[in-house]
């Protein structure tokens, strides 16, 4: 219910006051402001409140005087008839009546007991007015006279007063005046007036709102789309700064000189492509191109400036929408990124231990491979298996056998470098590509994982206590004959196998003469 009602309030439109009805209203003003003042300087309407005290008391030493002399004959007749006729002239008296020293009265008229209001101090007010009676022995009575109210009220007094009268009238009368000659005269002084009525025409035909300002950023022409954007009146347009209008002043928080119509001006030259916003009154707000252009006098001083507001709202939204699709896209083509690295992941690591399967490990050899052979770099494949695997998984189960598996791998992969390739080739065993290191490198980076196998696989496995992992390293180079990179994995399978034969937990580098005889099933040992 209170936000319909405060709807209603906002859509109601005060109207538009015309130039020459503001121009009356000053001009009243500061003609009664003069006045005010030289009243107050030198007294310009004479005080009504004394001049009525004044009238007053003549009227009631008059009657005092008439009172005095009737009263002393013994004809109390003759006293009604004389104060009647007295004050059958005088319709601001209310009450009169004669009151002896002691309190009594002698004589009254008009229904004194009721609007007699003793004054203060025993003197007299504006209403109410006392006189002293005396004869050759002294005073001997008192006039009472009880006069009309000369205002009933604070509004009624104030209106009475002669400067309020005047005011009142000259602001009414004053205001009108002006208003009608204002009008007149403003007719023939309109800066729009120079503008043909076909430049007019021409300039409301255009969908683009466009303002004719003057060196001031006055506006002396707003064309009908402008009017329309900014809802109000084109009269009421007429002479304000543009940088002044409610729908404009938002645009710059700077002084008015920041405007880009005033800097056009200012640097005489034209200022184009500026995006600023429009906010119309309790309308939607509208995405403007504003496009200024100075109008230069023949010493190519600015005399004006055309200012033109390109409406670019529906292709703002289509840009937004525009953006909001490809933030979307953008935010998919992220997402299946994302998938299709999981998916990868999936496809080429396993599952267990996070090491390459065999089918990516060869994928990736060979490129290793053929680089070496270009480059002429040294190329080695290590081979590793878990000595006595198959005992963990008969002792302690499978659970603890691949826990043993990814401990293992852990400390393999955590003594590598990110160019090395890692493989759970089958089973137990792991194959490791080391491209670019020498033979004598290559045995020490095999030495240190048989150390950190030995040292931290076992403690690795939480789920059992004081576990020996071991495991026995095979190492073989590279040389020309090898076509393959599956030939450079049997060599260093050869020599894992005489590792095992002699021992296991340690490295064994193939030589010439070390045969493959015999060597299916050590991977159970």
């Amino acid at each position: 219910m209170t936000s319909t009602v405060l709807s209603q309030v906002r859509s109601l439109r005060l109207p538009q006051l015309s130039p020459a009805t503001r121009i009356a209203a000053g001009l009243i003003a500061l003609i009664i402001s003069s006045m005010l003042l030289i009243d107050i300087g030198v007294g310009l309407v004479p005080d009504s409140q004394a001049a009525l005290q004044q009238a007053r008391k003549r009227s009631a030493e008059n009657l005092g005087i008439l009172v005095a002399e009737l009263a002393v004959s013994p004809d109390r007749t003759a006293l009604a008839r004389g104060v009647s006729a007295a004050l059958a002239r005088r319709d601001d008296i209310r009450s009169l009546a004669l009151r002896r020293a002691d309190g009594e009265i002698l004589f009254q008229n008009g229904e004194h007991v009721r609007h007699w209001v003793p004054p203060p101090s025993g003197g007299s007010t504006l209403d109410h007015m006392r006189l002293s009676l005396r004869d050759a022995d002294g005073p001997w009575a008192d006039l009472e006279i009880s006069f009309v109210p000369a205002h009933s009220g604070a509004v009624q007094r104030f209106f009475a007063d002669p400067l309020v009268r005047l005011l009142c009238a000259l602001g009414i009368g004053g205001f009108v005046l002006f208003a009608l000659y204002l009008r007149r005269v403003l007719s023939y002084l309109d800066p729009s007036a120079v503008i043909p009525d076909r430049v007019r025409a021409a300039f409301d035909a255009f969908s683009e709102g466009v303002l004719v300002l003057d060196t001031k950023g006055r506006i002396m022409l707003a064309n009908r789309a402008f009017v329309d954007w900014v809802g109000e009146a084109a009269e009421a347009l007429q002479g304000r700064a543009a940088h002044d209008l409610r729908s404009l002043r938002h645009m710059h928080k700077g002084t008015p000189q920041d405007f880009p119509w005033m800097q056009a001006m200012a640097h005489t030259r034209s200022l184009t492509g500026d995006m600023m916003e429009l906010r119309p009154a309790e309308r939607d707000a509208r995405k403007v191109v504003v496009n200024c252009a100075p109008i230069a006098d023949g010493r190519k001083g600015a005399r004006g400036c055309i200012v033109t507001f390109d409406d670019v709202s529906a292709l703002e939204q289509v840009n937004q929408s525009l953006l909001q699709a490809l933030g979307d896209l953008e935010a998919s083509r992220a997402q299946i990124e994302l998938q299709n690295a999981e998916l990868k992941k999936l496809a080429t690591r396993d599952p267990l231990t996070g090491c390459l399967n065999r089918r990516a490990f060869f994928e990736a050899a060979a490129a290793l491979l053929e680089e070496s052979r270009t480059k002429g770099a040294p190329l080695h494949c290590i081979m590793t298996d878990i000595d006595h695997f198959k005992s963990f998984n008969d002792r302690y189960g499978h659970a603890v056998g691949d826990q043993v598996l990814q401990s293992v791998s852990k400390q393999l992969s955590a003594g590598l470098r990110e160019t090395d390739l890692l493989c759970r080739y089958g089973g137990e065993e792991f194959c490791i590509f080391l491209p670019g290191t020498s033979t004598e490198v290559a045995m020490t980076i095999a030495e240190r994982l048989r150390v950190d196998v030995e040292s931290q696989a076992g403690p690795g496995v939480r789920s059992e206590h004081a576990l020996k992992v071991t495991s026995s390293f095979g190492l073989a180079l590279l040389v020309p004959e090898l076509q393959a990179p599956g030939d450079l994995v049997d060599r260093a399978d050869i020599a894992l196998y005489q590792a095992k034969r002699t021992g296991r937990n340690r490295v064994v580098l193939w030589q010439p003469g070390l045969e493959p005889e015999n060597k299916g099933g050590s991977a159970g040992h």
